[in-house]
């Protein structure tokens, strides 16, 4: 991870056919590095935002484009993008916060 560009990742089928929006942590990990990632969709793309340093696809033509886009413009989608992702979605602060209103 540390030498890495960012992450490509498959999801089991599993999760994939539920649509469960699983999501894994060590995809979190990546962004709060502020590494873009390209994963597949298992649902949770209708709760974390896409298009800046996090991608979903469903099919190998959307993870083409994916991996593409962060090619194409990495500065962009690097720091400021997949950090700000983590920050708004996986910060303890805001995890906990929307938990205790459960």
């Amino acid at each position: 991870m540390r030498t890495s560009k960012g992450e490509w990742s498959v999801a089991k089928e599993g999760y994939v056919k539920s649509r469960s929006g699983w999501f894994s942590c060590r995809s979190a990990c990546y962004l709060a590095l502020g590494r873009p990632c390209v994963l597949q969709d298992t649902g949770w793309s209708a709760h974390y935002p896409t298009g800046k340093g996090l991608f979903a696809f469903r099919r190998m033509e959307e993870a083409v484009a994916g991996i593409e886009a962060v090619n194409a413009d990495y500065a962009g989608h690097l720091a400021p993008a997949a950090r700000r992702v983590a920050e708004e979605c996986f910060e303890r602060a805001q995890v906990l916060g929307r938990m205790l209103k459960l």
